[in-house]
């Protein structure tokens, strides 16, 4: 028992670290805190302590012993503007715990070049594309706690500029022995500053703490499940995010939520189809500001 100890010292030592406050706008590479998954997103990704399928490479690494045999998630975004996000996981059981990959890449279409004198007409153009990718390992110490650790290679370029990095996470999830409860806290994007050239900037790092209730309601022929998540960036205040899903005889689900401390987010919606071993998800988030809404499909295999 004495590295399962070992990871949870590492955790709460992290936190201080992640939670230390910084100015608005200090943090780089915030790809990294866009959430995965159609599921997560309709539920306004409150999904720390719900990640059961691939996703929790990224929600929290110690959920996914949860995740039974294999499973894989691929999610496509169409983001506000041109932007888009293709990301995909997969987590495989075995009897020494459970391994998780995962990649991220968002990439938008190429942009106007212009010269520092502002050139009349464009000079060309350019693109820009971040990219990450994750190994993750996670095993439950006792019958109804997990812990699981990821590290992550992040690279990003605009244009002929680059900035590379590498990050860890580490999070814990229990099943509480009162029926439907279950919480997690993951602690995310650990680690030393990445540099554009002379600019130097930190990592999108962050502590999460959650909780989610689900029981089934015979009269609704179904199931209901609530989620709550309290996110305290390294880069601004604490931001809310509650959800909730009803699920009809595990076959077609609804879901909605809410995120709070954010400019330009707020509601969320979506819904799932479940067919035999595949999962179909949808989420719609509408964006304010003139941005335009954002759409993300989700496909998720079971083995």
């Amino acid at each position: 028992m004495r590295w399962q100890h070992a990871c949870l010292i590492v955790l709460l030592m992290a936190v201080p670290a992640a939670v230390q406050a910084g100015e608005p706008g200090s943090a780089g590479a915030l790809f990294l805190r866009f959430g995965m998954g159609a599921r997560a997103s309709a539920m306004g990704e409150a999904y720390s302590a719900v990640a059961e399928d691939a996703t929790s490479v990224f929600w929290n690494p110690g959920a996914m012993p949860a995740v039974l045999g294999t499973h894989l998630t691929l999610v496509h975004n169409e983001y506000f503007q041109s932007l888009r996000f293709e990301q995909a996981a997969t987590t495989h059981e075995t009897k020494w715990g459970t391994f998780g990959f995962m990649f991220t890449g968002l990439y938008m279409d190429d942009m106007a070049r212009y010269d520092e004198f502002g050139s009349a007409s464009p000079l060309g153009t350019f693109g820009a594309y971040d990219v990450a990718f994750a190994v993750a390992y996670g095993r439950y110490i006792v019958p109804n706690t997990a812990v699981g650790i990821s590290v992550k290679p992040v690279y990003e370029r605009i244009d002929e500029l680059s900035a590379s990095g590498l990050a860890f996470d580490a999070g814990i999830y229990h099943v509480s022995r009162i029926p439907g409860v279950k919480l997690a806290a993951t602690v995310a994007n650990l680690g030393t500053p990445m540099k554009f050239e002379a600019e130097e900037y930190a990592l999108p790092r962050y502590v999460r703490v959650g909780g989610s209730y689900e029981r089934e309601v015979p009269e609704l022929d179904g199931r209901l499940l609530f989620t709550f998540d309290a996110m305290f960036p390294n880069d601004g205040g604490v931001r809310e995010h509650i959800g909730g899903e009803y699920s009809y005889r595990r076959m077609l689900s609804l879901r909605a939520g809410y995120k709070a401390g954010y400019d330009s987010e707020g509601a969320t919606f979506g819904f799932g189809v479940l067919y035999r071993q595949i999962n179909l998800d949808y989420a719609f988030l509408p964006v304010s500001n003139d941005l335009g809404d954002s759409h993300r499909f989700g496909v998720g295999f079971s083995f």
